[in-house]
Formats: C-alpha cells, structure tokens, sequence
C-alpha cells in the first residue's frame, strides 16, 4: 500500500473535520464523528515517533489519541484500500482451504498450469499486483464456490 504516511494534517473545527493529505499525494476528509471526537481539536499532526504513519490530535480538554494511517482510508471506503484489504482477505481464506485439503502446493500449481513461484505470489498476502481471476481459479481447484457479496458500506 502507497498510502501509509502522513504528509499533513489540517484540523477544522467549523466543519468538524480533518483534512489530511497522505506523502503518496492522496488528499482526503476524514469527519470527527467516524473518529468518535466529541470536543473541540486544539493540535493536530503526523506523529513524528511512528514516522508519519500516523497522526495525533489534542482536544480542548487535554486529551490526546493517535490514529492510524489507514483508519481514514477505511472510513472513507478509498477505492484502492478496499481492493487491497479485498485481495488480503481472500488470500487469507485460500491458504487455510489449502491447509485444511491438505494439498502440496506442487500439486496445485499443476492444476493451475502454473509454476512454483507464481503460486506462492499468488499467495502472499503482501502482493497486491495479482489478479482475483487467480484467486478465483484456485478455490474453484479446491472445490470452493467463490461467491461476491455487496454490502452497504457503513
């Protein structure tokens, strides 16, 4: 994910919203109430000590909290966050049907007509640059039917 420093937070307490530009040049809003902030915001910031990834804010009466870089792309459902998280979960699912059939992984990239290599970025929960298709064709391998659910987002 290209997403993961802050470059700059800008609070404003009339919109009760922060605005936060990413160092990827990704600019988005992020409301204070999907943060659950309730008072007014007298400092905000990347956090220095987590290297940017992420940032804090002080309210009036003191208190401070910190929020994570990519808290702000899952509230505002960011388009290539969701596609991420997306592939990570299905990638997650398949190797535990690949553990649980106890099939090798040679004999799986045969069926895929495939090579070792490519299996295993196939299944590396870090690689985003692969194809659902492939997922798709790998529990299908597995006797799985892939089914896709739309959810009103929250």
């Amino acid at each position: 994910m290209k997403h993961k420093k802050f470059k700059k937070v800008v609070f404003d307490n009339k919109k009760r919203v922060f605005h936060l530009e990413y160092t990827s040049g990704l600019k988005l809003d992020c409301p204070y109430f999907s943060l659950r902030i309730k008072g007014k915001v007298v400092d905000a910031g990347p956090d220095s000590e987590a290297g940017g990834h992420s940032f804090y804010f002080t309210l009036e009466n003191g208190k401070s909290d910190y929020v994570p870089f990519d808290q702000p792309l899952h509230i505002v459902q960011n388009p290539e966050y969701v596609k991420e998280q997306t592939l990570y979960q299905m990638t997650k699912r398949l190797q535990q049907f690949i553990k649980r059939e106890g099939i090798s992984k040679r004999e799986l990239a045969r069926r895929l007509n495939t090579s070792l290599s490519q299996l295993a970025r196939l299944l590396d929960t870090t690689n985003y640059k692969k194809e659902m298709s492939r997922l798709v064709e790998i529990a299908a391998i597995l006797n799985y039917e892939f089914r896709w659910d739309f959810e009103k987002a929250a």
